[in-house]
């Protein structure tokens, strides 16, 4: 497993760049390793040096949260594809649900060698789309009349927190538009999102 970030083929006359800068969300093994919490590159290490199992993560959240687990799953499916292998996802709570704190979300079945290395970075793509799913829904109850405008685009840092946050108001807003029928987020600022 090779141990520093991916480099990509750079311009003519421009030297290659790593893509630890995190311009896109990790893919690449490398990119994974450079991104993951250290100890639990060295759980995998340890699991395929002296055996592997099959584990089960509860993946859980220490405050409520509404679920907006998409992104992270289609992350983690995309990287049990690439890595060969298969992870069993039990999803506890669905899409736009109340999850209290503590709760498993959603529980992730496979071979601890595969699944080590991924929790920081699982954890980075469910947590913040939930706590904003939780935080526009919050704010779509107590404005119930009130039509939003998602304008998070200018604030986020980059384009992968823009996705995950237009999806996460999107989550929050139409929980809101079911419970205490709320207008919502009506639309947002970019096209790239615009279909959230």
């Amino acid at each position: 497993m090779p141990e520093g970030p991916s480099r990509r083929t750079a311009p003519e006359g421009e030297s290659p760049r790593a893509t630890a800068r995190m311009d896109r969300w990790p893919m690449e093994e490398a990119d994974i390793a450079a991104w993951t919490d250290v100890y639990f590159k060295k759980t995998r290490k340890a699991v395929e040096r002296f055996g592997d199992i099959e584990a089960t993560y509860a993946v859980f959240m220490r405050r409520p949260v509404i679920s907006a687990p998409r992104l992270a799953i289609e992350w983690l499916r995309q990287i049990a594809r690439n890595r060969d292998t298969s992870f069993e996802i039990d999803l506890r709570y669905a899409e736009g649900k109340w999850v209290g704190a503590g709760e498993p979300l959603l529980y992730v079945t496979g071979r601890l060698s595969h699944l080590a290395d991924l929790e920081t970075l699982l954890l980075q793509k469910l947590g913040p789309t939930c706590l904003a799913a939780y935080n526009a829904y919050s704010m779509c109850a107590e404005l119930p009349k009130t039509a939003f405008l998602a304008m998070d685009a200018r604030h986020c840092a980059g384009a992968e927190m823009a996705e995950a946050m237009a999806y996460a108001a999107s989550v929050g807003s139409e929980r809101a538009r079911r419970k205490v029928a709320a207008v919502g987020f009506i639309g947002n600022a970019t096209d790239a999102t615009a279909h959230y």
